[in-house]
């Protein structure tokens, strides 16, 4: 799996405390992308159990049971990441991932089999294209308001309901030299 960075703990995607890996690669070519760093699929090679295993050892050292993974792209690498969290499953309680493609892209086979079945993985899945233009303060966890939450696992519907309430929230991280800033953003004023 091509992977750009992995952050921990964040509080800025997702509920509690949360390891987060953003993949390297996107295809979708979304214009006001907040990573346009990530699009080039080029870079950052990692075996899917060696990155299990880094994942493990972060969300232990840092308390974190959830996981949340963006990008780049996750559903352009469907195998990789199919891989991964069958690995990490079982270690957290709450997996989060984010995607431009519709979860019916997903369920009618847009990502192949191996995507679909990634699905059965994930407890909640934030699907649709960012549109710029549709950027709005009250998009917890969304980048704009055309963007769906789907809870695949209903039970933590509560949990995240507490957590939107609160509205969004933005974290600095220093990583490689360089700082990450984490989170949702306004970003309509750059229209």
């Amino acid at each position: 799996m091509r992977i750009a960075r992995i952050l921990s703990p964040v509080h800025a995607l997702g509920p509690g405390e949360r390891v987060c890996l953003w993949v390297q690669g996107c295809g979708r070519d979304c214009p006001g992308c907040v990573s346009p760093e990530l699009r080039p699929a080029v870079g950052g090679e990692t075996d899917e159990t060696l990155l299990a295993e880094i994942l493990r050892r972060t969300a232990q050292a840092n308390r974190c049971h959830g996981l949340t993974i963006s990008g780049g792209e996750p559903f352009d690498q469907p195998q990789a990441l199919l891989a991964l969290l069958s690995q990490v499953r079982d270690q957290f309680d709450d997996i989060l991932v984010y995607t431009g493609f519709r979860l019916e892209e997903i369920r009618g086979g847009s990502c192949g089999p191996a995507g679909r079945d990634c699905l059965a993985y994930i407890d909640v899945l934030i699907d649709g294209p960012y549109l710029r233009e549709r950027n709005r303060p009250d998009c917890v966890l969304r980048g704009s308001d055309n963007q769906t939450i789907h809870y695949l696992a209903p039970a933590l519907r509560p949990r995240y309901a507490a957590y939107l309430r609160q509205g969004r929230v933005l974290e600095c991280f220093s990583h490689d030299g360089a700082v990450i800033l984490t989170g949702i953003q306004d970003r309509r004023d750059e229209l």
